[in-house]
């Protein structure tokens, strides 16, 4: 297979010059994977069950092409159909949970409490991506402002969400814990509160 272009990773940005190990061309990259269906076939979310399709001109190779979007999707492809895409920048999102924290402390710059966007999640999928799990649909966790866990599975999100649970437990004993230590500091004689 000497002379066949390969997909860099080395778990940076993908490479767009490049094709994935085995393939032949653009033409054999723009094959999406079909959009893996709900476990209850419901769409998400209340939006539609069927996939919408908009056809958009590759950026590469000056095709257009057709794509369908996950059920569900709910970006507006309008722009996509608009102006010359690379194929690596089409994906479908369902918006989920957007959770806010609202906290005090050293991560706040105004000294009154500000709101951080925790544990918020999204569905989304990347039919045209060089690696072929990204073309089926995954969740994206915001942990907290800006900070991903991403490209997660359903059996990675189960495993994430089992980790969470029994975290939530040491959690609450730091808590008591916590509460303990500082009742104990604060009745200490050396301490001036």
């Amino acid at each position: 297979m000497e002379g066949l272009p390969t997909a860099t990773d080395n778990g940076g940005p993908e490479d767009h010059t490049t094709h994935p190990l085995g393939s032949t061309g653009p033409t054999t990259r723009l094959q999406p994977v079909p959009a893996a269906a709900l476990s209850d076939g419901a769409p998400a979310m209340g939006a539609p069950a069927v996939g919408r399709t908009f056809t958009f001109t590759n950026s590469i190779t000056g095709e257009n092409v057709t794509a369908t979007c996950m059920p569900g999707c709910t970006i507006d492809h309008e722009a996509d159909s608009d102006r010359p895409e690379h194929p690596h920048d089409i994906y479908c999102n369902i918006p989920g949970t957007a959770g806010e924290l609202p906290l005090y402390g050293p991560l706040c710059d105004t000294g009154r409490p500000e709101d951080f966007r925790f544990l918020s999640w999204s569905i989304q999928s990347r039919p045209y991506s060089g690696r072929p799990s990204e073309r089926l649909p995954f969740v994206s966790i915001e942990a907290i402002d800006d900070h991903y866990i991403e490209y997660l599975d359903p059996d990675t999100l189960e495993m994430v969400i089992s980790h969470l649970q029994k975290q939530v437990g040491s959690l609450r004993e730091a808590h008591a814990h916590l509460v303990n230590v500082r009742t104990t500091y604060l009745k200490s004689p050396e301490v001036a509160a």
